[in-house]
């Protein structure tokens, strides 16, 4: 059974949810999950496991917030959180969590809708449906019985869809009042409202359902005007901060302006609800944040319409003054870099077109709208201006800057003296004296800043105005002039509760307007309750809660902050200390008043509703002033800028003119500060909003790092109390903490009751209201004998007894510690049934564990004998599968033998069809080379021989000019050396000349030389003059030089002639040349063919080769079990030779007993008819011994390989020099025999010879051999031998006709054979038997003798029968 389940308090997390181990009335020890690390990703950190022991003190009424958790332990999500069975901080913010989570950013509590900012498009969220469902539901549905709201999920739909139909259905005025901390969603949330509001009465309404913002399309112009004037007040009264990138640095209060249809005119047309036009609206602003003008830290930025301008284009930037051309961010000082490139979507540059069009439909264009951003770009260069101490006075300042400042005076259109003047010196009038005070670099600095932010401050409140202008009804609307009175709809968007670790002037004035709202706020929450227990029945006992009246009085009473602060700026020598030091001392009594002694001077702390707040006074009162020197609004009213000089001038009259209601100087300049404007503003705003119905949306900045369904318990608490959602619990429950429907009551607590409820007979019964209440009387009677422990006595009363509970209509209202009093009893309840649970399921796992055992013991023992019985049934299948295998293989070796003879002959035939194809490819090939070459030769020889007519031609004229060039070579050379020769006659002239003095008679000059002939330039007849004092033999060069160019030039005309019919040729043989290359391509094409059909018989030559690669391995293989067969078979010869030997050595002693014997007959005389009787006899008995040894034969004494007949085989043949010892020997012995004998010799030996030959061959080459018949083979190698042992009449069929000759010739020797064994056996030493002696002697055994014999050996039967005979 789970423990009761509960929040503790965490000063990291918040709030952690843990469960109770154990509990008594001081300490209660829990287990909770605490995060590793801090942060707003709590749930998927990793978590440790402690058990704490939490003082109950701590807590409210001495226990632990209970969790809403159902019984499977997952937590109860509401809608409305009032619903909830326990209503407190922690339940609060773990509700919105978990609707956060699932994508559901509204959540209400009672009329309160708290919108949590998803940092994320949600779709479908502000779609066309979503409009027209809550404008359906809520505004125009018939059905006003019931709660509407509880159809439909929580939405600010629902808020604006209410106070529409207050509107027009109750003719009362509606306030909408938005609050939250920056980046929360206020401004978001407001024109989503906005948007609605103005599209409920459209009944075509095209608003997008992507964009929350723009739902302008098909709405009237001052509708446009109405939603399209929120981006003027973004663009001028928005900037980026550390916690909003869009975040409003000002408070606005909007009241839409409806035109409201009568109610009596709206039912006589039929309407049950009626029409509200949206006629116009008006704006008010508050406390603009004036210190963002001048300088913002970092990466904060400062308003964004500074930013727009200067990313504007150039072309308009330089339209609306000269000195913004090409300028940037970084430009101006008030301004400087930024990484923030864009907000919400949108680039600095894309803002500034919105920006312009939205001024464009308020009417500011043109000339205005040129004066409006000269303004802007006027205080941009205020920024650039900058000061340095005055050589000539050291208390006064000069500006150092004096070309920004040039570009200031000629932004404003005054003369840069008035402006230095203004900014650093300051007018003081004492009496009827004047004075000039000059002002050091500090504070002309200040003058300088204080200028800039009140230009911007009428920038801003002219721009307000021109949006009221355009937008207000009165002025805008057509049907204005028959509306007696517009209704309402107010839209509060203004600051919410600020506390920093430095608290300022600004942050006092935001904090007090939240502790105003606070105040309206908790006094409607208090009616709604009191509303909620008329409705219920329940007598509204007295309700105490906190109020905020104190805090309220120490800032706005007759000697709060305001007055003191007032009083400050009107004493001459007041100061920010004097300030504090006043406010501690008149309010020491105010406990909301916190004053340590480790403040500083500056410093003072108040308790505010939300938490106490640290102030630093500093500059408290320089910003409460707000004035303006006189030299400034003298300059400003010499500028051209109308915005400029006309606005500030208007304003500082207004605060002029604005008198106190008591009179005096004091209160006169009290009223011009900032804090008294701001009070009056607050008190207008406050009985604005008391004439109207106010409704609230609360809303909450999940998380610091702007991540989307992600929520941070500590910042989320925070912002919920900054809200007053818990204040409103905390009145809504004060009397009734808890409260749980009836139906909720029976399902959990019945079975703490001793008597059993009759559901089914339960009859329903109807209260006073007239409403059925099936479960009230039911749950009564159970939580009267339920709550009976605590029940107390009313003395007040009388003594009547106080129940611990109240029954409601609807719902069961337990006070304080009563529902935690069920709780424990029903945890203790079904702790005890829990036990009972426990028995019986402990009970059935241990007969579930038996009922297994058994099961797998028995399927143990079923194993263990299928087992044992398997392994038998192995056992013989492998003896059965080892025989079947045995019979396979020998059918396999068969079958293997006919396959490799089968494969051997595709070989052949392979090869043999590769040589015929490759033999005709090659003929092909050497055909067409031999075609190629005679054509080319054919084509090539007439023009190798003009060419060589050509060459010899041209030789024979190369000679000839190389003989004119030398012959003209030589007459140049000697024209030279007779001009040289004229030359120097003429100086030996002009030499004689001079000696004979001026009277002599001057010697006629030997003639000129003609000029040398330029290169290239031959003249065909020389002129006249040129041929005076030319002698004759110059004469004759020159007619011979003639001649040669003559004869030249023919031959040059001649080579041309030549030339151009051998480029005739050329062509021609181009053109031949073109034709033999396409039959060339024809040829090549048809060898490329031939060359491919190669390429495939190389191929499958390459096949085949691998092919007898794989044949000759498995030959390989087969040779080497063939070796290993030998083996085994030469050992048993081995045995059998031990065996013939012990025989041999046997049959030796009885030979020599035989000859002892014989011996003995001989000499006493015996019949030699007797003795060769006996040896007839013993040659019958080797006739008859061979006889059987030819159907006797031994496996093991016969050849390894078969003949091609299958049924003879190889003789046996121990070695070849036995073999030729066995020749020799025969040779030897036969040299009486005949020819035939001696023939049949040599062809033993050549067979033998060649039977060893081949051995040492590989299977194919002896099967080819074979099938060649090249003579008798090697197999019927012991057909020519004589073999004794082979069968009469067997002939060659592998050989040819000489072979079967010796075939025959060897049958005929078989008496040869037989007689030679029979002699053998005898005493005879040697005897001749066809053509083969064998002797025996007592060094020779007989097996030796018979192993050089190359014939087929005997049987080991049939010769020892033979011996014995």
């Amino acid at each position: 059974m789970s423990s009761p389940q509960v929040y503790i308090r965490n000063k990291l997390h918040g709030w952690l949810p843990a469960s109770i181990i154990s509990s008594d009335e001081k300490i209660a020890k829990v287990k909770v999950d605490v995060p590793v690390s801090v942060g707003s990703d709590d749930e998927n950190c990793e978590t440790k496991t402690e058990e704490l022991d939490i003082k109950l003190s701590e807590y409210e009424g001495g226990n632990l917030p209970l969790q809403n958790v159902k019984e499977s332990g997952e937590i109860i999500e509401m809608a409305d959180m009032c619903d909830l069975p326990y209503l407190h901080e922690a339940a609060i913010v773990y509700n919105l969590k978990s609707r956060h989570k699932a994508k559901k950013p509204y959540t209400r509590v009672g009329d309160i809708v708290i919108a949590v900012n998803p940092f994320q498009w949600i779709d479908g969220l502000y779609s066309d449906d979503t409009r027209s469902n809550f404008s359906e539901k809520l505004v125009w549905s018939s059905d006003s019985g019931g709660d509407a709201k509880s159809e439909l999920p929580p939405h600010v739909y629902e808020t604006s869809s209410l106070a529409y139909r207050g509107l027009a259905v109750d003719n009362q005025d509606q306030a909408i009042l938005v609050s939250g901390e920056s980046g929360a969603g206020k401004t978001e949330t407001v024109k989503i409202v906005m948007s609605h509001l103005a599209s409920i009465q459209s009944s075509d309404s095209t608003a997008s359902s992507d964009s929350s913002t723009s739902p302008t399309a098909g709405l009237s112009s001052v509708v446009k005007r109405v939603l399209d004037g929120n981006p003027l007040l973004e663009a001028f009264g928005n900037a980026k901060t550390t916690r909003n990138d869009n975040s409003s640095r000002f408070g606005k209060y909007i009241q839409l302006q409806f035109d409201v249809e009568d109610a009596t005119a709206a039912s006589f047309s039929g309407r049950r609800v009626p029409s509200c036009i949206l006629a116009g609206s008006y704006c008010d602003t508050y406390l603009l944040e004036k210190t963002r003008v001048v300088g913002h830290e970092h990466p904060e930025r400062t308003y964004h319409i500074f930013y727009q301008l200067l990313d504007a284009p150039d072309a308009e930037k330089t339209k609306i003054w000269s000195g913004l051309a090409g300028t940037h961010f970084s430009s101006f000082k008030y301004v400087g870099d930024t990484e923030t490139k864009k907000i919400e979507g949108r680039t600095d540059a894309q803002s500034w077109e919105r920006t312009v069009y939205a001024l464009n439909l308020l009417g500011v264009s043109g000339d205005v709208f040129l004066t409006l951003m000269k303004a802007v770009a006027i205080v941009l260069q205020l920024g650039n201006l900058d000061f340095a101490v005055d050589p000539q006075n050291e208390d006064g300042s000069i500006v150092s800057t004096s070309d920004e400042l040039t570009k200031l005076a000629d932004a404003m259109g005054v003369a840069t003296d008035d402006v230095s003047k203004a900014l650093t010196a300051r007018t003081v009038i004492a009496g009827k004296d004047v004075y000039t005070v000059p002002l050091n670099a500090s504070d002309a600095r200040d003058t300088r800043d204080a200028f800039a932010k009140e230009i911007y401050q009428q920038i801003f409140d002219w721009l307000v105005k021109s949006i009221n202008n355009a937008t207000t009804a009165e002025n805008n609307y057509a049907d204005a002039k028959d509306v007696e009175e517009f209704g309402l709809i107010g839209l509060l968007d203004i600051f919410g509760f600020e506390s920093f670790k430095i608290n300022r002037f600004e942050q006092l004035c935001i904090n007090y307007a939240n502790e105003k709202l606070q105040q309206k706020y908790t006094i409607d929450i208090f009616r709604s309750v009191q509303e909620e227990y008329e409705f219920e029945g329940i007598q509204l006992e007295d309700v105490t809660f906190s109020d905020n009246v104190d805090v309220l009085k120490l800032v706005e009473g007759r000697m709060g902050l305001i007055s003191v602060l007032n009083e400050e700026c009107v004493r001459p020598k007041g100061n920010d200390s004097s300030f504090v030091s006043k406010v501690k001392t008149m309010n020491k009594d105010m406990t909301c008043l916190i004053s340590e002694r480790l403040h500083r001077p500056e410093e003072f702390a108040i308790e505010h509703y939300a938490g106490v707040v640290k102030y630093d006074a500093t500059n408290f009162v320089q910003k409460n002033m707000d004035s303006i020197p006189k030299d400034l609004l003298e300059c400003a009213s010499k500028s051209t800028n109308k915005l400029i000089s006309v606005e500030l001038k208007a304003a500082a009259d207004a605060k002029m003119a604005a008198k106190p209601s008591g009179g005096g100087r004091g209160k006169k300049a009290s009223s011009m500060t900032v804090a008294t404007k701001f009070r009056h503003q607050l008190t207008q705003l406050m009985s604005n909003i008391s004439k109207t119905r106010t409704r609230y949306i609360r809303c909450i900045k999940p998380n610091p790092e702007k991540r989307p369904f992600l929520m941070n318990i500590p910042s989320s608490v925070d912002q919920l109390r900054c809200a007053g959602v818990v204040a409103a619990v905390t009145i809504s429950r004060v009397a009734f903490p808890n409260r749980l429907m009836h139906d909720t009551v029976i399902e959990r607590f019945s079975c703490l009751s001793s008597t059993h409820i009759d559901y089914d007979n339960t009859e329903e019964k109807k209260d006073d209201a007239g409403e059925e209440s099936r479960w009230k009387d039911v749950a009564d009677t159970l939580l009267s004998d339920l709550l009976k422990p605590l029940e107390t006595t009313d003395e007040e009363n009388g003594g009547a007894i106080k129940k611990a509970y109240v029954m409601g209509k609807t719902r069961v209202y337990f006070r304080l510690g009563a529902l935690e009093y069920l709780e424990n009893q029903r945890m203790n309840a079904l702790g005890v049934l829990a036990v009972k649970i426990q028995t019986i399921i402990r009970g059935f796992v241990a007969h579930s564990v038996y009922r297994r055992i058994k099961s797998t013991t028995i399927q143990l023992q079923a194993a263990r004998r299928r087992t044992k019985e398997r392994n038998a049934y192995i056992k013989t299948l492998d003896a059965v599968l080892t025989l079947e295998c045995w019979t396979r293989i020998a059918a396999a070796k068969a079958r293997l033998l006919n396959l490799r003879k089968t494969k051997a002959a595709t070989i052949i035939e392979s090869c043999w069809r590769m040589h015929v194809a490759k033999s005709d490819l090659q003929k092909k090939k050497e055909a067409a080379v031999y075609i190629q070459k005679m054509t080319r030769g054919a084509i090539q020889r007439p023009i190798y021989k003009q060419l060589k007519v050509e060459a010899a031609e041209e030789a024979r004229v190369n000679s000839k000019l190389a003989a004119l060039q030398k012959r003209l070579a030589d007459a140049e050379m000697k024209w030279i050396q007779a001009d040289k020769a004229r030359i120097e006659a003429e100086k030996k002239a002009a030499a004689g000349q001079a000696a004979a003095g001026a009277g002599a008679v001057p010697v006629q000059a030997a003639p000129l030389a003609v000029p040398a002939p330029q290169a290239g330039f031959v003249s065909d007849e020389p002129s006249d003059d040129s041929l005076k004092g030319i002698s004759l033999q110059q004469k004759a060069l020159i007619d011979e030089s003639g001649k040669m160019l003559e004869y030249l030039r023919n031959e040059v005309f001649k080579l041309r002639g030549k030339n151009y019919l051998l480029r005739t040729d050329v062509t021609q043989l181009k053109e031949a040349n073109a034709t033999l290359t396409e039959h060339n391509s024809s040829v090549s094409a048809s060898f490329e063919a031939l060359k491919q059909h190669a390429t495939q018989l190389s191929k499958t030559n390459m096949k085949l080769i691998v092919d007898t690669s794989q044949y000759k391995q498995e030959v390989t293989k087969l040779r080497t079990e063939v070796k290993s067969t030998s083996y085994s078979a030469k050992k048993e010869v081995a045995k059998l030779r031990e065996e013939l030997k012990k025989k041999e050595q046997a049959h030796q002693d009885e030979i020599v007993r035989l000859k002892r014997e014989l011996g003995k007959k001989s000499r006493s005389g015996g019949d030699n008819s007797s003795s060769s009787n006996k040896n007839n006899n013993k040659r019958d008995d080797a006739s008859s011994v061979r006889k059987n040894s030819k159907n006797k034969r031994s496996p093991a004494m016969l050849d390894d390989d078969e003949d091609a007949d299958g049924d003879e085989y190889r003789p046996r043949i121990t070695s070849e020099k036995q073999h030729r010892k066995a020749g020799r020997g025969s040779r030897s012995n036969n040299n009486k025999s005949n020819s035939s004998s001696s023939g049949k010799s040599k062809g033993s030996k050549n067979s033998n010879n060649k039977k060893n030959s081949n051995n040492n061959n590989n299977d194919n080459s002896s099967q080819k051999s074979g099938n060649t018949g090249g003579g008798s083979g090697t197999k019927k190698s012991s057909t020519a031998s004589g073999n004794p042992f082979r069968k009469k009449g067997n002939k060659n069929k592998g050989g040819d006709s000489k072979g079967g000759n010796k075939a025959k010739e060897s049958s005929n020797s078989t008496p040869a054979a037989k007689s030679s064994l029979a002699s053998a056996l005898s005493s005879k030493p040697s005897s001749s038997s066809g053509g083969t002696t064998t002797k025996i002697s007592s060094g020779k055994p007989l097996l030796k003798t018979l192993q050089q014999t190359p014939k087929k050996t005997t049987t080991v039967s049939s010769l020892s029968k033979a011996l014995k005979k």
